[in-house]
């Protein structure tokens, strides 16, 4: 994953500082809430340190080395912000891509999951147009989407509306219908190309 040297370095550098341990250091960073706050963050009282968490990020901000990955690091409250070179990134990311090619991004978080995902709901009693084909699409890729995260999805299109509508074409055909001029040519069965 593009994402964990990046991670690496930040663990690396705040077990020699805090003497934390390196699990607890990794399942600490996340994304700020606010971009401008930088690309990781470390909440320090998740690392159970005794003593002032703010007086610490500081401490630890002015302390920490920058790395080819990760340039800065700054203290916000109790807060450790870091901020990343986004064309190492860039390099690694696009690396990634033409390496694992149409298996980028895939991964198993759903594995042993089943998904049901329904769309497309065409009226069968009026004429396909293109919002049935962008739902259609839509519900696609939602579909595949799950599929490369490891989903067991089943694909659930309901043709029609079996309402009042349906009931109403029916009762048409019954009433003016003619079954031989479907049989030869359902498209033209009033002549109108419809």
């Amino acid at each position: 994953m593009p994402l964990t040297p990046f991670k690496n370095d930040i663990v690396d550098q705040l077990v020699g500082l805090t003497g934390a341990d390196r699990n607890l250091i990794l399942e600490a960073i996340e994304t700020p809430r606010t971009p401008e706050h930088g690309d990781f963050a470390v909440a320090l009282p998740r690392l159970r340190l005794k003593g002032n968490p703010a007086a610490f990020a500081k401490e630890y901000a002015e302390k920490f080395q920058p790395t080819e990955r990760v340039l800065s690091a700054n203290a916000i409250g109790p807060f450790l912000n870091f901020s990343i070179n986004k064309l190492v990134l860039r390099d690694l990311v696009l690396r990634q891509v033409a390496e694992e090619g149409e298996r980028f991004g895939q991964n198993t978080t759903g594995a042993g999951k089943r998904v049901i995902v329904e769309f497309s709901s065409p009226n069968i009693a009026k004429p396909f147009h293109a919002g049935h084909l962008r739902s259609t699409i839509i519900g696609n890729f939602v579909n595949n989407v799950l599929k490369a995260n490891g989903y067991e999805t089943i694909s659930m299109n309901y043709l029609g509306d079996w309402g009042k509508q349906y009931g109403l074409l029916a009762l048409g055909f019954l009433k003016y219908g003619n079954e031989e001029e479907m049989q030869k040519d359902v498209m033209e069965v009033d002549g109108s190309g419809r």
